[in-house]
């Protein structure tokens, strides 16, 4: 083969080479290790932002401690013992009693005088302490029982004035006084902040209730009333009456009123009873005639469909209660709404219900439920409303 022969044949052999069905080569192809860098890089990311997240986590619950051992260092030293002190970040709130007044405003003070503090919300009562000092004198609770106008009390008070005062509020109310266990015991809380309640308790027993017991328990902070009564109307009148006043006390009412020959009614149908009546009204309300108790067609439809409702629990006591708009004058809205309950009454007794076991009274206008001055808000507060109770 000549030299020109070779020649052509090694170019014929390059040639063959670029046209081949080959590709030609362009570097590994495989996208694997790319992809495990990716995941690495990714997974690198998201610890760091959970360490970062920890770090952050943990300086606030260090700042968090710091701030309440601080603040609680700081009112201990100032004689303010009974504070909790609880950090949000650098927000704290302030929980416990105090016992004087200045107190009370000092805690807050100091505790917002602290560096590193944002804000300060206190929750901290004030509790005074007996004004008898460190010593607790024991304390026999007041108890009244009367009957057929002859009283007899028990109990301890603090000095004879307040003895005086309640031995003559039960003379006027009952003529026969037995006080001989009611005695003066140095030491005790004064009775100023409620006594002049428990006499007009005391004259209203001796007016309403043929026969009962009154106690006045100053260390529970609890008044009770004991009575039996012959209707339901009695019964919710003095219990009203009573509660008023209590309500003007720290006092709470504990009611052992309770009416002759009733059934002991489950809760569940008192329950059940006040939700049917609910919804029997809601969005109505017994029409009446207008400045009349006397009732329009639509107020008898409403009252015959509640009828059925009362039939179903025959045992459960209602309240009856009228009320009134504030156009008018008061006693005019106050008799008008009496008569409306009245009329309510009428008509369920007439159709078979037993009147014994309704409760009437009037509000006149003292408990709106709505915006007296536009005619929709009036026309919602001229209503009878039904309440079922439990005794």
């Amino acid at each position: 083969m000549g030299k020109k022969d070779a020649r052509r044949r090694l170019r014929d052999l390059g040639e063959s080479k670029h046209t081949s069905d080959s590709p030609p080569f362009r570097g590994p192809t495989e996208t694997g290790p790319i992809v495990e860098l990716q995941s690495f890089i990714l997974m690198s990311i998201v610890g760091l932002a959970i360490l970062v997240g920890l770090g952050m986590l943990y300086g606030i619950k260090a700042v968090e401690g710091d701030l309440e051992n601080r603040a609680t260092a700081l009112l201990q030293a100032n004689a303010i013992l009974d504070v909790e002190v609880d950090a949000s970040g650098q927000d704290l709130q302030l929980v416990g009693s105090v016992a004087k007044e200045e107190d009370l405003v000092a805690a807050p003070q100091l505790v917002a005088s602290l560096e590193g503090v944002r804000s300060v919300q206190s929750e901290i009562r004030l509790v005074l302490p007996l004004e008898t000092g460190d010593s607790v004198v024991e304390t026999d609770p007041l108890v009244m029982q009367w009957s057929g106008g002859a009283v007899t009390i028990t109990g301890d008070v603090s000095d004879e004035p307040t003895r005086e005062a309640i031995v003559a509020a039960l003379d006027e109310a009952f003529g026969s006084v037995d006080a001989t266990g009611l005695t003066v015991e140095e030491g005790i809380p004064s009775e100023r902040d409620w006594l002049s309640r428990v006499l007009r308790i005391i004259e209203l027993g001796g007016s309403m209730v043929p026969e009962g017991e009154l106690f006045v328990g100053p260390e529970q902070r609890v008044i009770s009333m004991t009575a039996v009564f012959d209707t339901r109307q009695e019964q919710h009148d003095v219990r009203e009456a009573v509660e008023e006043i209590v309500n003007e006390t720290a006092f709470v009412f504990d009611s052992r009123l309770t009416v002759a020959d009733t059934p002991v009614v489950p809760p569940e149908q008192v329950v059940e009873l006040q939700e049917n009546i609910d919804d029997l009204i809601a969005g109505k309300v017994v029409e009446f005639e207008l400045n009349s108790d006397v009732l329009t067609s639509k107020g008898i439809a409403l009252l015959n469909e509640i009828l059925v409702a009362l039939e179903k629990f025959p045992n459960v006591p209602i309240e009856i209660s009228g009320h009134a708009d504030s156009q008018g004058d008061d006693a005019t809205n106050l008799e008008l709404s009496e008569r409306r309950a009245e009329a309510v009454l009428a008509y369920l007794v007439g159709h078979g219900q037993d009147t014994n076991r309704f409760a009437v009274v009037g509000y006149g206008e003292t408990r709106p439920i709505a915006d007296n001055s536009t005619a929709e808000g009036r026309a919602r507060n001229r209503r009878i409303e039904f309440r079922a109770l439990e005794e």
